[in-house]
């Protein structure tokens, strides 16, 4: 009996693991992608200047990172980045944010840093969608992203199995008058929303609820097995003007989660449009590599495998500044409905 099609997880086949796991895959893409070849440390430097990752896990946090918040954003800012954002998926990082920008500020004004980095933080809403909450985060500065739940979702608890955790639809995929009530709030406060761990059947809704309101949002690594969605998934999406969270974390397998498909990225990428992905990092955890580390072996990865320049620029340094309200147009919300409206031309006709 065959097993080659069986299924490991939601989209990987026992097949595919095969052939990644093949004693000769290391020469097969030395052989068969000559362009490798042209990867060199430092290629992706252009690239990073004047980026944004407006999803990295720092220390302080409820688990030990990596990297603290210090620490990275140095790193952030040796790199020419533009911006970064910390990620709580619990409490409030607007006011660490505020006092990271302060040092390294300070850092920039005695010369020890070339340039400095902007500095953001949100917050994370697995205690529940509460409009009261977020009422109040909203006044802390250096707000720019709020994420809705991520280990308590719903939609997460579903695919393990499990049933409770914190909804976002009812029964019949209507979103909750809370969550509605938090999308205005998000839209008039010009920040961003990371839709969380959940599944299509509550981000399917969640999306035509944004289109509508006009708020900007995007979905937290659809590519990782822990909310894993399919390609005509994240299109149906992307059609109602959701980003399409293209995170460097499923193309550099770790043992977070060792069975993985690198290439899956670069295919998504080349699926749905550079003008509907933003990339972002979800690093730090401390047994992966460091957040800008991480960046810069993904965005030399995307160059080996066919996604040029172009591409990388509009998902690292355009669609970020989109999501955060940082772009330069002189009405935000029109203009947000005007990209949502060019990506869904962009899907309907690919």
């Amino acid at each position: 009996m065959s097993y080659e099609h069986e299924m490991v997880g939601r989209v990987l086949t026992v097949e595919r693991v095969r052939e990644l796991n093949a004693k000769d895959f290391f020469y097969q893409i030395l052989k068969e992608n000559p362009e490798i070849t042209k990867i060199y440390p430092g290629i992706e430097d252009p690239i990073l200047e004047g980026s944004i990752d407006h999803h990295i896990h720092c220390y302080p946090d409820f688990v030990y990172r990596s990297q603290d918040m210090i620490d990275c954003a140095i790193d952030a800012a040796k790199a020419k980045m533009q911006a970064i954002a910390f990620k709580d998926h619990y409490n409030l990082s607007g006011g660490e944010a505020y006092l990271v920008q302060q040092y390294i500020d300070g850092m920039v004004k005695r010369g020890e840093l070339e340039q400095g980095v902007t500095i953001y933080g949100g917050i994370g809403l697995n205690f529940g969608v509460r409009p009261d909450v977020v009422k109040v985060a909203l006044k802390y500065p250096n707000m720019k992203m709020l994420w809705f739940p991520t280990f308590n979702s719903a939609g997460f608890f579903r695919t393990c199995g499990m049933t409770g955790g914190v909804h976002l639809v009812d029964a019949k995929q209507h979103v909750l008058p809370e969550v509605v009530e938090v999308m205005h709030m998000a839209k008039e406060a010009k920040v961003g929303i990371g839709l969380g761990h959940t599944d299509f059947f509550e981000l399917l809704p969640l999306s035509e609820k944004a289109r509508e309101i006009g708020c900007r949002c995007v979905l937290d690594h659809p590519l990782l097995e822990l909310n894993k969605l399919t390609f005509d998934e994240m299109k149906q999406l992307a059609a109602n003007g959701v980003y399409v969270g293209t995170y460097c974390q499923p193309m550099i397998p770790s043992i977070y989660q060792p069975v993985a498909d690198p290439f899956e990225t670069v295919r998504l990428i080349k699926h749905v449009g550079a003008e509907c992905c933003i990339v972002g990092g979800d690093f730090g955890q401390v047994l992966h590599i460091n957040s800008i580390d991480g960046l810069r072996v993904f965005v030399r990865a995307c160059l080996a495998f066919g996604i040029d320049e172009a591409s990388l620029n509009i998902a690292l340094k355009d669609n970020p500044r989109k999501l955060l309200y940082l772009d330069d147009a002189p009405d935000a919300a029109a203009e947000a409905h005007r990209s949502a409206d060019r990506r869904q031309q962009h899907v309907s006709h690919s």
